[in-house]
């Protein structure tokens, strides 16, 4: 079963993300009422097809692929056809997306492991492009999704692939693609399928994170914990890290790098993380919410010099991903504003006196810079 099932147009279905359901292009509203004018609106659409939200579900439930569609009137008949023709629901996938996945082929076996092509689950309702087995029996699905994907789509092959043991690596090539963040993924430069397919330096520009520790006393605000002076700790802080894309599909596959959830505020962003900086969180007092877990189940516990981490244990025992959580931001205090003429010393109250406009602001005669403090 998909997102697609039920009563579908007469002709040429087409998915309207706008509505979050199909189009029934033989009704006068579409088949829904509910919003206005809408085939007034797509037609009045001019940004690039790819943006304008339609797609086919027939491409998506057969082959996994999202082809864009554009919609268009000739002779009074609404039309929806296919934008572009290697995507077209009979075609096949890109010569890009082959691309990427003779790479993960040939990085994964030359690392000696095994892999297949359009792995399907025994039920049919999971499909992986490139399905990894590593050395220890951990399964990585990987997922390079460069046609249109909804956000909800990407979380519900996700969730397939997490219920048959599989640990999924979404790649996209669009900053902007909905999948980023709704599952855990990996971004490139858009490049053409000959620059994929060699061996030059492929580098992976988003959804990889480095840990960054920062001493507490160091810090220009107070103490993220305490909300006041310092407290003598090092403090988290996730920062972007480009990585080769060769070597972070390794160390996907050897379990050197995780996906984590990171919670800030109400929204949550996923990425991959090595396993040293998630040890260095917990070391430092990360904390994992609770209900989640590491993505490498089944891997054997990783132990330091101070023998066995049962913190971490207790978490792989859940299936999915490690959400990691963050004090929230510090909310900075209120600077009052210059008044002209007016002296701005002084800590609660303000001296007032008449005043002169020096490089740090408005001081009188006994505050101006140089002064000796009364």
């Amino acid at each position: 079963m998909d997102d697609f099932d039920g009563e579908s147009p007469r002709r040429t279905p087409v998915f309207c993300t706008l509505v979050n359901a199909t189009l029934d292009l033989d009704r006068d509203d579409l088949g829904h009422p509910g919003h206005p004018g809408l085939w007034a609106r797509l037609l009045g659409d001019r940004r690039p097809v790819h943006r304008r939200g339609l797609y086919c579900p027939d491409c998506l439930a057969t082959r996994g692929v999202a082809a864009w569609m554009y919609v268009f009137e000739r002779r009074g008949v609404r039309v929806a056809a296919h934008h572009n023709p290697r995507h077209h629901r009979y075609h096949g996938e890109s010569d890009e997306q082959k691309a990427y996945k003779e790479r993960y082929l040939r990085v994964v076996e030359s690392a000696g492991h095994t892999a297949e092509v359009e792995a399907v689950g025994a039920d049919g309702r999971r499909r992986s492009d490139v399905l990894v087995t590593g050395a220890d029996g951990r399964r990585f699905g990987f997922e390079p999704q460069l046609a249109y994907i909804t956000a909800a789509t990407a979380r519900h092959r996700d969730a397939a692939a997490r219920a048959d043991g599989i640990t999924p690596v979404w790649h996209t090539v669009d900053p902007q693609a909905p999948l980023i963040d709704a599952v855990h993924w990996t971004r490139t430069d858009d490049l053409p399928a000959a620059a994929i397919r060699d061996d030059r330096h492929l580098l992976v520009r988003g959804g990889v994170r480095a840990l960054a520790l920062e001493q507490c006393e160091r810090m220009p605000t107070p103490c993220p914990s305490r909300r006041r002076g310092s407290c003598g700790r090092r403090h988290p802080r996730w920062d972007p890290r480009p990585r080769q894309f060769d070597a972070l599909v390794r160390d996907i596959v050897a379990g050197s790098f995780q996906p984590l959830t990171l919670r800030a505020g109400r929204g949550l962003h996923r990425f991959w993380a090595s396993a040293g900086d998630l040890d260095a969180f917990l070391e430092n007092g990360g904390t994992l919410a609770a209900g989640h877990g590491t993505a490498t189940r089944g891997a054997p516990p990783r132990r330091g010099s101070g023998g066995s981490r049962p913190r971490r244990d207790v978490h792989r025992r859940h299936p999915g991903p490690p959400a990691v959580d963050f004090p929230p931001p510090i909310t900075r205090p209120p600077i009052a504003p210059l008044v002209r003429d007016i002296c701005t010393a002084g800590r609660g109250t303000r001296c007032g006196a008449p005043a002169r406009l020096y490089p740090g602001g408005w001081f009188c005669d006994g505050h101006r810079p140089g002064s000796r403090p009364r």
